[in-house]
């Protein structure tokens, strides 16, 4: 007969000896040995993201948009992957570093709402849910309750990227102001390292000189934006993406009248991406016993 293996390692072994002769609570006035007999924490879906929410003022909100798109609140979380866009890509790296649960900034399904009874005849869709059905992927929003953190999550997490974290005013928190007036030329060279965008988008003039900065990340409705230029009149708008008939052609008209304000065009991802990685960083300060990753979902554009 074949000897049966020891399933136990010596130093498994001599733990579990050491504490049936001496107890639990011997072994604890040895902080080495006591670590060796914990075991992690584990958590299901839903104690992950009541420890998110738990310090958000307000919450749990009435209204969100922050629900669980697919998964059981049940489940336990092997890994949590945070991201911006959660794409077919993210969804299968997320499987390959054994991450079950996705932390997502926006829409898994293409609209706000995360409405599906318009997709139904869309391929697309459903191999995407049946991607998450095999796998048993958890996908959560983390949009209105990031954004309503204090300070917004997004906007520490970009101006952390950015170096600027120490301009920021919790009392104007959209309306930065830098220490010094600089050329506009220099500011956008230092967003484009910082963010790595290779293009932007920009209404003014390369060579006027900018100081206040309105935060406009993601998409802000146009009248709040243009109500913001009205009050503050800063000479830049930092914009994710907006429509090109409203904010831009208020801009425009505007500096045709001799104003300064300019408005620069990050695009969505570009414009709240470090945000969701600084979430990555936040979550885990959070949740120890679990490993949390950032997934870039990437620019979708390709500039030609």
């Amino acid at each position: 007969m074949k000897e049966e293996k020891n399933p136990y390692s010596p130093r498994r072994e001599f733990m579990i000896k050491a504490t049936g002769l001496l107890g639990t609570g011997v072994l604890m006035g040895f902080p080495s040995l006591a670590w060796s007999i914990q075991t992690e924490k584990r958590y299901s879906v839903k104690e992950v993201i009541d420890i998110l929410i738990k310090d958000i003022p307000g919450a749990p909100f009435e209204r969100t948009v922050d629900h669980l798109r697919s998964g059981s609140m049940d489940q336990e979380v092997t890994g949590i992957v945070t991201t911006m866009f959660p794409t077919l890509a993210v969804i299968e790296k997320a499987v390959k570093i054994g991450a079950n649960m996705i932390v997502a900034h926006e829409t898994l399904y293409y609209n706000h709402q995360d409405e599906t009874d318009w997709l139904e005849n869309d391929e697309v869709f459903h191999h995407k849910k049946a991607l998450l059905e095999k796998h048993q992927i958890a996908i959560w929003r983390f949009h209105d309750y990031w954004h309503r953190r204090q300070p917004d999550g997004i906007a520490e997490g970009n101006l952390k990227k950015l170096g600027w974290e120490k301009y920021y005013n919790p009392e104007t928190p959209r309306l930065l102001r830098l220490p010094e007036a600089q050329p506009l030329h220099a500011v956008l060279a230092h967003i484009k390292a910082q963010f790595e965008i290779p293009s932007l988008k920009l209404v003014g003039d390369l060579q006027q000189s900018v100081q206040s900065i309105y935060l406009a990340f993601g998409a802000i409705d146009s009248r709040m934006i243009i109500g913001a230029i009205q009050e503050y009149q800063p000479d830049l708008i930092l914009s994710g993406e907006t429509r090109e008939w409203e904010t831009v052609e208020r801009v425009r008209d505007g500096r045709l009248m001799g104003k300064n304000t300019a408005l620069l065009i990050l695009g969505h991802e570009h414009s709240e991406a470090p945000g969701m990685e600084f979430a990555a960083e936040w979550i885990q300060k959070k949740i120890p016993d679990i490993k949390v990753s950032y997934l870039a979902s990437g620019d979708p554009f390709q500039f030609i």
